[in-house]
């Protein structure tokens, strides 16, 4: 008996190409909807690409300031100075090799001191009880200082006046009935000075009215290099003198200061071009303070050291207030504000919050 294979239907074959070719043209319909929309559909930035948003605030604390720094002093020198006699004659006598001080004789003429005086105004004529003037009341001013009886602040040569002048020439060797003679007295233009082109030698004739010696260009003013004024006085030293520098100035004036600086071997040994270049010196504050530290950006409305900040904490939260910049560093401010408390303070704000607020 012979075999017959079977034959496929052509039917079947038909039909799975058929499920085929749709399959296809759905998966392709797919793609090509896909690709569509995505032409149609606006770009998404990734997240880690989007914009960040704006820091609004940021953290203050407390910190403990003394304003310490290394600054440079720049000496302002007076002129050279002459020094006029008034008493003529021989001079029997001659202090002048340790410097001229107020109160203290000069030389002697006639075998009567000469007595330096440091008068606000030279004193220029004999002066008696009764006698008024600006002269009278730089005499007054000056016996005080002294220590000898006056009437500081007064204009009229009283009896205490006369009783302090006679009580001066006595300690100088110098009988008097309390009237001034100009006769008596040589002015100065500090409490002390150094003499330079000395001629009222012991033996030597002099004549009222004509120099007997010179006063070297003296130190008047000491001032910080490109400095900044601070609130609060603070301690200065400089070649082993310290003084104190008066609030709201830079300039160190006061005389006795310096005096001791002149008088240190330091700056003697200093040549004229480099006391010219500066004097290194440091500055503190003589009480520390406490202050705010906030970041620079947090203060608006600056004028000079004057600005505001906004605290985000504390019984100011969200109000301007007032404050005053004493020192910077690295990005970050330090200020103190009159009449708040700013220990409240942890937070301030920053950023464009700021931009329309006015701070005063």
């Amino acid at each position: 008996m012979s075999k017959r294979r079977s034959v496929p239907a052509a039917g079947g074959k038909t039909r799975r190409m058929a499920l085929t070719w749709t399959l296809l043209a759905v998966a392709v319909s797919a793609c090509i909807a896909v690709g569509a929309c995505a032409l149609w559909l606006p770009d998404r930035s990734p997240q880690l690409l989007s914009g960040a948003k704006e820091v609004t605030t940021a953290p203050a604390s407390l910190q403990e300031y003394n304003g310490s720094q290394q600054v440079t002093l720049v000496p302002t020198i007076s002129a050279e100075q002459d020094l006029i006699g008034n008493a003529s004659g021989t001079v029997t006598d001659d202090w002048s090799a340790g410097g001229l001080s107020s109160g203290r004789g000069a030389y002697r003429v006639n075998d009567r001191s000469v007595v330096a005086l440091n008068t606000a105004i030279p004193l220029y004529r004999d002066l008696k009880t009764g006698d008024t003037g600006d002269d009278v009341l730089a005499l007054n001013n000056e016996l005080n200082r002294l220590g000898y009886n006056s009437v500081p602040g007064s204009n009229i040569y009283w009896w205490a006046t006369s009783d302090g002048w006679r009580q001066l020439m006595a300690d100088n060797g110098n009988a008097s009935d309390g009237s001034l003679q100009v006769t008596d007295t040589i002015w100065i233009p500090q409490p002390t000075v150094n003499v330079d082109a000395w001629t009222a030698t012991k033996g030597s004739n002099v004549g009222g009215g004509t120099p007997v010696g010179k006063i070297p260009g003296m130190l008047t003013k000491l001032s910080i290099k490109n400095g900044m004024a601070s609130s609060e006085n603070r301690a200065i030293s400089t070649l082993g003198v310290t003084g104190t520098l008066p609030a709201n100035t830079i300039d160190m004036t006061d005389a006795t200061f310096l005096q001791q600086v002149a008088a240190s071997d330091a700056y003697r040994s200093l040549s004229q071009d480099e006391r010219s270049n500066g004097i290194d010196a440091s500055v503190a504050l003589t009480a520390p303070m406490q202050t705010l530290r906030v970041p620079a950006g947090a203060i608006f409305g600056l004028n000079g050291s004057a600005g505001c900040i906004v605290p985000e904490t504390g019984q100011r939260k969200g109000r301007a207030v007032p404050v005053t910049i004493v020192g910077s560093e690295l990005g970050v401010s330090l200020v103190t504000a009159s009449g708040t408390d700013i220990s409240a303070i942890s937070t301030v704000r920053i950023g464009s919050g700021l931009n329309a607020l006015r701070c005063r």
